[in-house]
This record gives structure tokens, sequence and C-alpha cells, in this order.
């Protein structure tokens, strides 16, 4: 079971929560004693996830109910043992009919929760986000009738958008969940939840009292996932996010046992990874070893998650302060690849973000287009009873109606050249996205080839960069690379270049018409630009750094972006290990 699956039977487990009952229907033909066993197992799925499934295999041998309130959620019951065992599009699929058209709306509204969070784990964010969207508008405010299963739509939307990097609607969802009459263990989930987005949000009014005071929640719950699990690692990032990584080691010390308690991998493993950071920065090399090794065992399954990049880092660390410069490039290169499929997940997310956000300010517009319309109708039905007396407002009506239908066209066009620059353009540093780097790169490419025209390909990463957002904040780190984009773009280039950032701190210049020789001088150029930049961060520091370039051409690469993307880091990890602050090409052998 992949790691989203595992989040969501952790949402399961704390939401809990009445369902809507055939029996409270006036409908004939209602089975008594099927109803109380599938009341019965609808509350064991919460306390006894295995047992639940088991004993609704039971339900498969006898013929479907009579009644259709019964014969509906016996199909929901079914959804949910689909998704205990793993198989989350079978789930949705089971669960779709009853989201789009059961009779009790308090099961349309259960059922439809239920399908997001199962599009989500089998990641189809945007057909998840469209029908989060679609039950987040048609219930904006609390119902009485409904509570329970609003409830449940607000806690998922907080988990939901909380994975997908939205922490600020995590926040608001979460605290809408809060006010609705949370049960204990609800409420458990929900302010860890929240904190958790605060922590991921640096709020800055975010206190240790805050953790102390979900923790009390979650004791009372007897809640374990929640408690011991997330939020005691969530406070363990919180100590070490400002300086206080003893404080934080102790707390995992001594936590770590309850952490491995919840026997929940995706949280042990991210816990294991930490301590292992933490050790390392104490100097307790061993041990950093071995819960580093510890994380990537228990990430078996995820190679390329969070805790694998930040144990292969750790252990590169390790192996290169022993002079073992094999295994520490052999780490170097699983944490490298380990942090791409990362940036790659994070990019999938928000573009499904976006794409659904434009999609439903669409519909917002041409609904506001209708209702135009509409008005523009009844106010031609209108005038065409009065024309003869009311030639005069008749022409002044148009002509409002037309400036209107054309104000909304250009908002439109405007929405759609916005959103297109969004998905281009890396908001920080103003150059090329890493997915509009390789679209326009690889038609370069195929023109090179098709002229057999040589290009270069520059890579650089910022030397030590994690020190400037330890050392003055994530804040004066944005400004600097801010202050890097713009010495880059400054650096003539005789020949057409594209410029992307591709990474966290990683930059790529694709040189068109260039030979390795010539990028070789223009590498050069930009390396004494970037050491040269300079900005002053808050306290009057000034604040520089250096950068390490690795150079490939299409004569050893031939006209491949990845192919050019890999020689070329190859070329920067020498360049690297060779000291930083230089440019280097590819090894010829």
């Amino acid at each position: 079971m992949n790691r989203w699956a595992g989040l969501l039977l952790g949402i399961a487990l704390f939401i809990g929560g009445a369902l809507a009952r055939a029996d409270e229907r006036p409908v004939d033909g209602i089975d008594s004693a099927l109803q109380a066993e599938m009341d019965r197992l609808f509350a064991l799925r919460t306390v006894d996830p295995q047992a639940f499934v088991a004993q609704t295999r039971s339900l498969d041998t006898m013929p479907p109910p009579a009644n259709l309130g019964q014969r509906e959620f016996l199909q929901f019951l079914q959804a949910n043992r689909a998704a205990f065992e793993g198989r989350l599009a079978e789930a949705a699929e089971r669960a779709k009919p009853l989201a789009d058209a059961a009779g009790d709306p308090r099961l349309r509204l259960r059922a439809g929760a239920f399908v997001i969070n199962m599009l989500a784990g089998t990641r189809d964010f945007e057909e998840g986000l469209r029908r989060l969207t679609l039950l987040l508008r048609a219930h904006p405010m609390p119902d009485p009738a409904l509570l329970d299963e609003q409830r449940v739509l607000w806690a998922t939307a907080a988990v939901l958008y909380n994975e997908l990097g939205q922490h600020a609607m995590s926040v608001e969802y979460a605290d809408r969940a809060l006010s609705a009459g949370p049960t204990p263990r609800e409420a458990c989930g929900m302010k860890t939840y929240k904190t958790m987005a605060r922590l991921s949000l640096r709020d800055a009014s975010l206190a240790e009292a805050d953790f102390d005071a979900a923790d009390a929640v979650c004791r009372a719950a007897r809640e374990t996932v929640f408690g011991q699990g997330f939020l005691s690692l969530s406070l363990a990032r919180f100590l070490r996010d400002r300086g206080r990584s003893d404080e934080a080691l102790r707390l995992l010390e001594d936590r770590i046992g309850q952490i491995e308690s919840t026997r929940y991998p995706r949280l042990v493993a991210e816990a294991y990874a930490l301590d292992a950071e933490l050790l390392l920065a104490a100097g307790r090399i061993p041990e950093a070893e071995r819960q580093a090794q510890q994380a990537i065992e228990t990430s078996k399954d995820t190679p390329t998650s969070l805790p694998v990049a930040m144990a292969e880092k750790v252990l590169f660390e390790i192996h290169r302060q022993r002079g073992d410069s094999s295994a520490a490039l052999r780490h170097l290169h699983r944490h490298v690849a380990a942090n791409r499929a990362l940036a790659e997940e994070s990019l999938t997310k928000e573009r499904a973000f976006r794409t659904v956000q434009h999609e439903s300010l669409q519909r917002e517009q041409q609904l506001a287009l209708a209702t135009e319309r509409n008005r523009v109708l009844d106010l031609e039905a209108t005038i065409a009873k009065a024309e003869s007396r009311n030639a005069a407002a008749l022409s002044a009506a148009l002509l409002l109606t037309v400036a209107g239908l054309v104000f909304w066209g250009w908002r439109l066009w405007a929405d759609a050249q916005r959103f297109r620059e969004l998905a281009q353009t890396d908001p920080l540093t103003g150059l090329a996205t890493r997915q509009h780097f390789a679209e326009l790169a690889a038609a370069a490419l195929e023109r090179g080839r098709a002229d057999g025209r040589p290009l270069a390909l520059v890579a650089f990463d910022l030397d030590q960069f994690k020190a400037v957002n330890d050392r003055h904040g994530h804040r004066a780190g944005d400004a600097v690379l801010r202050t890097i984009s713009a010495a880059v773009r400054a650096v003539p280039a005789p020949w057409p270049c594209i410029i992307g950032r591709i990474g966290g701190e990683e930059f790529a210049v694709l040189l068109d018409g260039a030979t390795e020789a010539q990028a070789a001088t223009y590498a050069e150029a930009l390396r004494r630009a970037i050491a040269s930049a300079e900005e002053v961060v808050e306290g009057g520091r000034a604040v520089t750094v250096t950068a390490s370039f690795g150079l490939s051409g299409t004569h050893e690469a031939g006209h491949d972006l990845q192919s050019l993307l890999d020689l070329s880091d190859r070329a920067l990890y020498r360049a690297k290990n060779g000291g930083r602050d230089r440019v280097a090409a590819v090894d010829a052998a």
C-alpha cells in the first residue's frame, strides 16, 4: 500500500460520526436484522479495521436487500472494505454512484468525501479537487441536518490541502471542522493538522504552547497516531527550526518508541530521518548512520520519499567526512534523485491545484456571463413591449450589455494569460520553471538535430546555500536567489540561450550554437558574476555566495536533454568535489 493509502486509512480511523440509516426513512421493505448488522460493522471500521474487513465479507453472499437505502448502505460498506484492502481505484468506483445520486443526502455527502480521498490516493488529484471544490461550494455554511457529514468533508479538505502544500486553506478547513462539534478523536486529528499546517506556513505566532494544547486533546482522546506520532515529529521540527536542536534531539529520543508503536511507516521513517539529521549535527556519527539506514529501510516501498532524501543526505555527509568519496558520491546521487522526484511530485500537485482553480474561476465567469445573458433577454422582452416609447433606453441598455460582455471576455483572456505565465515563470527568480525550460530546450535541441548545429548545456548549483537559510532565514535566502538570478541574466551570451531554475538552488542554461569550449568561457563569466553579487540582508550584513558549474555538449550526449542534464550533473559533482566555485567539464574517461 502506498503512502497516500496509509494517509487515507489514517483519516478513516479518526473521522467517525454516525451515518444515515435506511430505517430512518419511511420506506417499506426494511430488514431490521440486516440494518443492525450493517450499523455494527460501520462502527467497527474505526475501532478494528482488520475485523471490519473480515466480517463484511459475510455480507457478499447475501441476496441484495429489497430496500434501496439498505442497498446503498451495503454498497458503501463494500467500498470502505476495498479501501482498507488497498484497492483504492475500485473503492472510488463503488462509491461514485452514491456520491452522485444516493437517495439519502447524508450518505451522498459522506460518499462524496470518501471518493475524494480515494482519488487522491490513486494520485488523480485533479478529479479529486474538482469534486472537493463542488462539494465545498455546495456546503459553505453549517447545516444541522448534515453537520456530521459536513465535518467529515471539512476534515477531508484540511488533510488534502495540507498534503498538496496549500497550508493556509488547510488551516481554514481544520478550523471549520473544529467549530462543528467534533468527537475527541476528530478534534485531536484536526488540531494536529492545523498545527502542522501553521508550521509549514512558518507562522510566527506558533508557539510551544500550541503543541501542548493539541497534545492534551489527543491524550484525552487516547489517540496515538496523531498525538504521539505526527504531533511529536512536528514539535521536533519546530524546535530544530528555531535553533534548539539539542531539545529536538532529546524529544525524539524520548518519544521515538511511541512513534514506532504507531506502526505507521511514513511517520516512523520521517522520525528516523530527522533523528539522523540531529544526531549528525550533534557529532554522534554511528547513531546517525544507523538511524539514516533505518529510515531508508522503512521507506523501501517509496524510495523517492522525503525520509529517503533526508537520510541519503546524512549518509553522504558521513562518508564525506570519512574520506570515502565513492560511497559519498553514491549517496549524493540517491539524494539528488529523491529530491528531484519530490520536486516533480510537488509540481504535479501544484499543477492540479492551479488547473482546478482556473476551471473554478472559468465556471464562475461563465455563470456570470449566463446571468448577464439572461438579464439581457429579460431586458429585451421588456423593451419589446415598450419599444415605441423607450427607444433611447433600449439603445443605452444594449450598449451597456455589449460593454459588459466585452469586459467579461477581456477578463477571461487576461486570466488565461496570467495562469499561462504562472505555469511558465518561476515567481521567485523570474526564470523559466523546470517544466517550461524542458519544453523550450527540447524544441531547441530538435531544431539543432535537424540543422546539425551544436548546443551546450551549463548546469550550476549554489555552494552551501543551506547555510544562508540556516544563518539568515528563508526570506534572506529568497532575496539572495533573486540577486543571483539578476546577475545571471546580466551576463551577455553571444548565442541564443534558455535559462531555467530546475531545483531549489540549481539552475541550467542551454546555449544554442555554442561549442563546449565557448560554453566554458560563458560559464566562467557567470561564475565571476555570481561570486561578485552581493545582497544586504536584515541587520545590514552583506551576503555573497559562489556556485559550481558542470558543462556538457551535444557532441558527447547527442541532442537529448536528459543526457545533457546527466552529463552536466556529473561534471558539476566534479566541481563540487574539487573545492567548489569552479567550472568543470565532463571527464573524458
